[in-house]
């Protein structure tokens, strides 16, 4: 049991697409809740003898205003929740939560106040019950929209970002024109004994692994090589400082972007290839600006 919530809190703490396009998000899907009243006519609208057409705009526009409430505002009064890079799937259901709220809050008064209606828990159920039909329709449209929109994007952007490497990436004789840089030994120690040295252009990546840090990295043959050690991420990464080619790209990941051979995007973020590596590195939301930065001064030649 404790497994299962274990897991059920890690899907809901996964990374979801940023909003793109907000005007969309509150345009679209008052209008397809338009045209399902206007051409379905469920719940008795077709019993609407007069201002059919006027009515059901009044609708559209109150479902307007309340998903730009949560669109537009509520991002200025709470920035910090909104963050993109801290924006998650549990994040984003709840936001569709508080829209199906507040939509549904907004239509009760806008129906009281129409059909000249007492503000009541029974007429308050009635617009539940509208959501609870209508409102699946706009909300899974804009999901499969938003990601792949998302996708697009990170695809294209991947392209670029490919186009700056083969120039440039796998380079192995320690050096940086641009920064002026110069290959050196770095002694790897955690709070063992134990240490590690090794030439920090032929790292590869740095992958956390519990109170571990498993490090990739080409032995003197040239072939991808694995050590394990004893160490924190953090304190791998203090001792790597030095060399600007090598970042932080994860919470659990360091990368040398010196031997990325390709990069693939998806609709939550990038995924480096790394030298021969089997495993692809992930890029996440905090530090894809620092990674895309990068490869667009190799793209420019700097």
């Amino acid at each position: 049991m404790t497994a299962l919530i274990n897991k059920f809190v890690a899907w809901l703490r996964s990374p979801y697409p940023e909003l793109r396009q907000r005007w969309k998000t509150v345009v679209l899907p008052s209008l397809l809740v338009f045209f399902i009243l206007y051409f379905l006519q469920p719940f008795g609208i077709s019993r609407m003898e007069e201002n059919r057409f006027l009515v059901l705009s009044g609708y559209a526009l109150v479902s307007m205003a309340m998903l730009a409430v949560v669109v537009y505002v509520f991002p200025v009064l709470f920035p910090a929740w909104h963050r993109e890079e801290r924006w998650t799937l549990g994040k984003e259901l709840l936001a569709t939560l508080l829209m199906c709220v507040l939509v549904t809050l907004g239509n009760w008064c806008y129906t009281a106040w129409t059909f000249r209606l007492d503000l009541d828990l029974r007429l308050l159920y009635v617009c539940l019950l509208w959501m609870v039909f209508i409102g699946p329709f706009p909300i899974v449209l804009f999901m499969m929209w938003n990601r792949n929109l998302q996708l697009k994007r990170n695809l294209q952007e991947a392209m670029e970002m490919n186009a700056g490497l083969p120039a440039k990436a796998g380079k192995k004789d320690g050096t940086d024109e641009a920064a002026g840089e110069q290959s050196a030994l770095v002694c790897l120690a955690g709070g063992t004994k134990e240490t590690f040295t090794l030439d920090a252009s032929c790292l590869l990546y740095a992958e956390a692994d519990g109170n571990y840090v498993c490090l990739h990295y080409l032995d003197g043959a040239g072939k991808v090589a694995e050590k394990l050690l004893r160490i924190t991420l953090k304190q791998a990464e203090e001792s790597l400082a030095a060399y600007t080619y090598i970042i932080k790209c994860h919470r659990a990941f360091l990368v040398n972007l010196r031997h990325v051979v390709k990069v693939s995007g998806n609709a939550q973020g990038y995924r480096l290839q790394v030298g021969e590596c089997r495993e692809e590195v992930p890029v996440s939301r905090a530090y894809i600006r620092v990674v895309k930065d990068y490869f667009e001064d190799m793209r420019r030649g700097r």
